[in-house]
């Protein structure tokens, strides 16, 4: 049985422990006094990005679902929630089950699709597929499957949970809909004070949300939708991590180095997300307690209100990444898995190093490379736990 002696993040602390797990199971976690475990090592549980665009499809000189994935591993990450406005998009059962194919096939990280609602019939097939979240554009946005107008109450009628693209306007109407029909709601990239407090005074078990980590640490002109806020907006992010906020995703974003040039939006993030969330650890810019809330306890919530087993336990899944903190490195966009070898990030000090990934008691991601045994699986494929 393979066995770690290792510290551990929770919500309280780092801690000693002895994890050992058989097959795809942990099978006991053991606190220790720390002798054998190396003080700069640690564990993070289940590290999981709800919110990626793989591409591929006709957008693969951007980025392929295996080089996605593949930095998804290198970046920490276990498993991925792919969005839908591909090229074409995820808006039929036809393309849904092609692009389930694809990602089975060629997938390096466990992952969960979503579909993309923006016509009546559209809106038609979402009602008959295994989605994870219908996503809905309102609003200005990159790509052109903006919901037409008058159909978003329909879509909340579906009870199937609903991840907007929106602004205040459309978070409001979002909202209304998802407490008049009890549908769970997803917003997505939350970057301004309003916002959090527009929730926040909404919150219940059913509306979740998101910021990601350009939105927390940068500001200035760099290229994205919705635009990054000022330290005012940045201030009310971090407050609200764990709380308002549940989750942190990257929202990655990639595009050919021609095309960023070009103004395109969006950025390459899978890859750092990790890193810089543990460094803000390190650094005591975020508690032990929020850190855990938005990297694992809350997209385990997430998830398991999809029917989906996840998190870290005795019984559990054995996904997770083990990171150095021994020395701060500046980030290297040259070096990411993803084609997409651009960063707002570049030459940021950080002082976590993923060193490995495991993803269902198997190493991905090893020495700096994806290992022969990285091949992901949907989500869906594992049931609640009883």
């Amino acid at each position: 049985m393979p066995q770690f002696n290792i510290n551990i993040a929770t919500s309280r602390g780092l801690f000693p422990v002895t994890v050992g797990f058989e097959g795809e199971r942990i099978d006991s976690i053991t606190y220790t006094d720390g002798a054998h475990a190396s003080p700069t090592r640690l564990i993070i549980p289940s590290p999981v990005d709800l919110h990626v665009h793989l591409r591929d499809f006709e957008q693969r000189q951007k980025e392929t679902v295996a080089s996605g994935t593949r930095a998804a591993l290198a970046g920490g990450i276990c498993a991925v929630a792919d969005m839908p406005n591909t090229v074409p998009p995820v808006a039929d059962r036809e393309t849904y089950e092609r692009r389930l194919e694809l990602m089975s096939h060629d997938a390096a990280c466990d992952f969960v699709l979503n579909f993309c609602v923006d016509d009546k019939y559209s809106l038609s097939q979402a009602a008959s597929v295994d989605l994870f979240f219908i996503k809905v554009f309102l609003g200005e946005t990159t790509g052109s499957y903006v919901l037409e107008k008058g159909l978003l109450e329909n879509v909340f009628m579906l009870r199937k949970p609903v991840a907007i693209h929106a602004d205040l306007k459309g978070m409001r109407e979002a909202i209304k809909y998802s407490k008049r029909y009890e549908t769970p709601l997803h917003i997505c990239h939350v970057s301004r004070r309003e916002e959090v407090e527009l929730i926040a005074r909404h919150k219940d078990e059913r509306i979740t949300c998101e910021a990601t980590p350009h939105h927390l640490f940068l500001s200035g002109d760099h290229a994205v939708k919705p635009p990054l806020g000022n330290a005012n907006d940045r201030d009310a992010l971090w407050a609200a991590l764990g709380t308002t906020i549940d989750i942190v995703a990257s929202d990655h974003a990639p595009h050919t180095l021609e095309e960023k040039e070009h103004g395109a939006f969006g950025i390459s993030g899978v890859e750092t997300l990790l890193p810089l969330m543990v460094t803000a650890l390190v650094r005591g810019e975020i508690s032990f307690k929020h850190f855990y809330a938005v990297m694992h306890e809350n997209p385990k919530r997430i998830l398991r209100s999809h029917g989906i087993e996840y998190g870290f336990g005795v019984g559990g899944r054995a996904d997770f990444s083990i990171v150095d903190t021994s020395e701060s490195y500046a980030i290297d966009p040259a070096l990411f898995h993803s084609k997409a070898k651009h960063s707002p990030f570049s030459g940021m000090e950080v002082e976590a190093r993923v060193v490995e990934t495991w993803v269902r008691g198997k190493r991905f991601f090893s020495n700096g490379a994806c290992t022969n045994e990285a091949r992901g699986a949907p989500l869906s494929a594992f049931s609640k736990e009883p």
